[in-house]
Formats: C-alpha cells, structure tokens, sequence
C-alpha cells in the first residue's frame, strides 16, 4: 500500500437527531484494491457510503481523495471527484439501450449542429462492454436483459463517468451463480484499471474470494479492519454481531407429513414446460437455476399471478385447472417475494396494515375495519417474530431483514400452508438470516411446507430437504439433501444432463 491512500476518512461522525448513527469511523482504501465494508443492518455502512457519494454531509470528520481535502455536499461533488455508488436495487430506463442508459443526460453532441451524436453513444458504450469482457451489443433494450447483466450497465455507466472509487451495495444479491462469476470478473478487470473497489455484502464466502481488506461495523463504529487473508469467517461473524454464531444454517429434521400440493404436466406460453413435482408438510422445497430458467415464473404462474396455464395443480388433493391469487390464498398457497420490498409491502402503510392486509376478514365486523383487533394481531406476530419495532410505523422505514420478516408475518397471518418465499436473505445481514431461517423452521415443524427460491447454493445446501433444478423453463433434475452438491446443481442448470 502507498503511503497516501485514494480514500481516507477519519473521524466520520454522523447524527440523525439525538441518535449518533457513526461514531468516529475511520476508512482507507488505495488503487486498484476491494475494500469490503461488512455489519449487521443498521450498523451505519449505508450511511458512511452515502456521506462518501454526496447524499448525506457528516457532521464531524475529514474526507480526502488522493491525499487532498474533499467536500462532498451533494452527489454531483462526488461524481466530480471520480466517486460512483451502485445501489442494490437498479436505478435504469427499462424501454431504453444500455447505451442510452450509459449517457443518459450527458449524450456527446456533434459539433456543427448540436443534436446527439449517437454514433459516439454506441461506440463508447461498446468500448466499455468490450473492455469488461462482456459480449452485449450497445443498443440492446434494457429490459430484455436479465438482473445481473442490468448491473453492469451500472458499472459502465459509473466507469464512463470517470469514477475512481466505486461504491457497490450488496451487487449479488439478485444475481445466480454464473451471473456472479461474470461480476467477480469484471471486478478483477476494475482492479487492473486501478479502480478502487468499496464492496458492501452480506455474504460472507464471496469477501474472503474477491476483497482485499475488510472493515467491519458495529452500532457505528469500526471494530476490525485487516486484510481478508488474516481473518476467518467466524471471526468477522462474530465481530459483526459481538457474539459467535453457531450455526449458519440451522435446519432442522422434521418428518414430511401428507402430500399438500402436487403439480402435473404444467405448461405456460411455451415459457414453462412438463413441470411436476409435489410438495409435502414439513418440507423445504429450494427451487433453484440460472437467470431465465422459470423458477419465479413458475411461483407465479402456481398462485395465480400468471396465466392461464395449461395442467393440473393439486392443493390438499383437490386439482385446479385454473387458480387466481385468490384462489391460491384461500387453499394456503402464497407467495412472498423477498427481492424487491416494492413487491411484498406497501411501503408507505403501517406495519399492522401489512399484516393484516393478507386477511382482513379476521380484523373486520360488520364490513368494517376493527383497529384495535388489528393492531392486537399485529402486536402478537411482531413479538413471535422477533420485530424490534411498533406495529404504527411505516412498513418503509424498516431494514431488509424487518421487512422481510413483515413479509412472513403477513403470511403467516393468511395461514399459509405452502409458502413460496422467492429469495428469503437477499440482502441482508447474518443474524437477519438466522432468524429467517428459524421462522421456516417453526413454519414446518407446525406442519405447514417452504418452497424457497435461492441463487445461493450454500443457503440451497444448507436448508432445503430437495433441491428442484430448472433450466430453460424445463425442471431439469430433482436432488435430495444427501446427494446434492454445488456442482451438480450448477452442471444441471447450465443445460447438462439432457438425453
């Protein structure tokens, strides 16, 4: 490392009212290097990144780049000083090119007649794609592309900006396995380019692969800061959370009960083909395969979000030739999306309205909305659920790992039977998994069953009783617990195995 760092923060101070959200943080990175940024959700990584890229001033501290003082009071100082922030959840132009998503407000101009000089568009985007190895063509629809590859348009259009300090806020968290392998690529490719790196993720395994150092938080401040081939991983666990945990993947033997849903033959728009399996009580289901494989279809076209469809589904033995979302809710069968909260919560509603939301035939009299007999509900499904919050606060002001856990309690409310949890611990912290994972485990010890669609293998491994393989809308190979490994998972949902 160089004696002047790229990034220096010292004594970053940051009070939101009387609540000291940083103390005295402090943070060095250097060319060319991933410096992984780790801690539970709300131990303030969030908020020192968001100092860092302009959206909040610190109140106390110093910020220099390259060895001089830098003040960063709005976003576009930060872009100015070769400072990016890429954020978990895509802020792109679904109906627009990768190109014109790139330079979207700073189009080249052609100089005799000022009009967008599109060629120039094209050409540098593809210089960007091609640098990073990535073989997309410049003027391809947005929307056509999967989550992982809609992050690299992020990361082009950060580079194309000039950013020597790229901010990423858990870039995984949506992306398969493959789709991560291409990332890590283009971080090595970053690295070369003398790109400094900050990384933000909850998954542990990737920082030891990609990170050069590491600084973890803990209620505000910086506990540990080492290079990452100095610390195991239970080490900076047991930093984050300031006790050991035990254990990451806490699945417990239940003995699988009656069959309660059974899916024959199904199709859909050619998109999903001859899928069957079923699904008994006290079973995790993990329904896993690339991006574009029909795994998030497949629960939607099952609760009824998509079709018609053509097929049979049995819930609790009865077949359904047709099923709407009211239909499914009402037979047990729900689905939770846990990728983007947008799709599971109503943001700007009370917690107790999320709740209830999903059954409000139990808080009602009448045809009228009982208050008190909601927010008693609500009260109760917070406390068993472990919510540290009040039932009246806005369902948007929690963090990932409370709304998810909102989510489930909605659910559980609606009493669920098959809970299809689409991506359970996207984007959140350790301790939030656990607890997590525990709540599906109370949910199938009590005879109900989980079909939990995952891109992370070692959470698959770690939880599932069967392991459903999808590929190109087709259900590839089904593996139980004791015979499944991450390379037959991979080897299955890139297309191998076909007769």
């Amino acid at each position: 490392m160089g004696v002047e760092h790229l990034l220096q923060m010292k004594g970053i101070t940051k009070r939101f009212g009387e609540a000291a959200v940083l103390r005295a943080v402090d943070l060095a990175a250097d060319r060319g290097e991933v410096h992984a940024l780790l801690g539970e959700n709300g131990a303030g990584k969030s908020t020192l990144m968001k100092i860092l890229a302009g959206w909040f001033e610190a109140d106390e501290g110093e910020i220099r780049i390259g060895g001089e003082p830098a003040i960063i009071s709005s976003p576009r100082q930060a872009q100015e000083l070769g400072i990016a922030m890429i954020y978990q959840e895509l802020k792109l132009f679904q109906d627009l090119s990768i190109a014109e998503n790139v330079y979207m407000g700073r189009e080249p101009l052609k100089k005799w007649n000022r009009l967008i000089d599109w060629e120039a568009v094209y050409r540098e985007t593809g210089r960007y794609l091609q640098a990073l190895g990535l073989d997309l063509d410049a003027r391809t629809v947005l929307k056509s592309l999967g989550p992982g590859q809609q992050k690299f348009v992020e990361i082009i259009k950060a580079l194309s900006q000039n950013a020597r300090i790229l901010i990423m806020d858990e870039p995984t968290a949506s992306l398969t396995e493959r789709e991560r392998e291409v990332l890590f690529g283009v971080i090595g490719r970053l690295k070369e380019l003398g790109v400094c790196v900050l990384y933000i993720s909850h998954r542990l395994e990737e920082i030891k692969r990609i990170a050069d150092r590491v600084t973890v938080l803990r209620e505000g401040e910086a506990v540990l800061t080492c290079s990452t081939a100095d610390v195991g991983l239970d080490d900076i666990v047991r930093c984050m959370v300031g006790k050991p945990l035990d254990d990451r993947y806490p699945k417990l033997k239940v003995k699988s009960g009656r069959e309660l849903l059974r899916v024959e033959n199904l199709n859909y728009q050619g998109l999903l083909r001859n899928i069957g399996f079923e699904v008994r009580r006290g079973e995790i289901l993990a329904l896993t395969g690339l991006s574009g494989s029909g795994r998030r279809l497949l629960a939607k076209v099952l609760c009824g979000i998509e079709g018609p469809y053509e097929g049979t589904i049995h819930l609790n033995g009865r077949p359904y030739a047709r099923m709407t979302p009211h239909l499914a809710k009402q037979c047990g069968l729900c689905y939770a999306s846990g990728l983007y909260s947008d799709e599971g919560l109503i943001a700007t509603s009370t917690i107790s309205e999320n709740i209830t939301l999903s059954n409000l035939e139990r808080v009602s009299s009448a045809g009228l909305l009982r208050a008190g007999r909601e927010s008693g509900y609500a009260r109760d499904l917070i406390e068993r659920l472990e919510i540290t919050c009040d039932e009246k606060e806005l369902a948007g002001s929690l963090s990932g790992g409370k709304q998810k856990k909102v989510v489930l309690a909605k659910w559980l409310f609606a009493d669920a039977q098959v809970l299809i949890f689409d991506e359970p611990t996207a984007g959140i912290d350790v301790s939030s998994k656990s607890d997590i994972y525990n709540i599906m485990n109370e949910m199938v010890l009590s005879g109900a069953s989980v079909i939990m669609i995952s891109s992370d293998l070692s959470e698959v491994l770690g939880m599932a009783d069967r392991i459903l393989v999808m590929c190109g809308g087709e259900l590839r190979r089904v593996l139980p617990r004791a015979e499944a490994t991450k390379e037959k998972i991979l080897y299955y949902a890139s297309g191998g195995g076909i007769d």
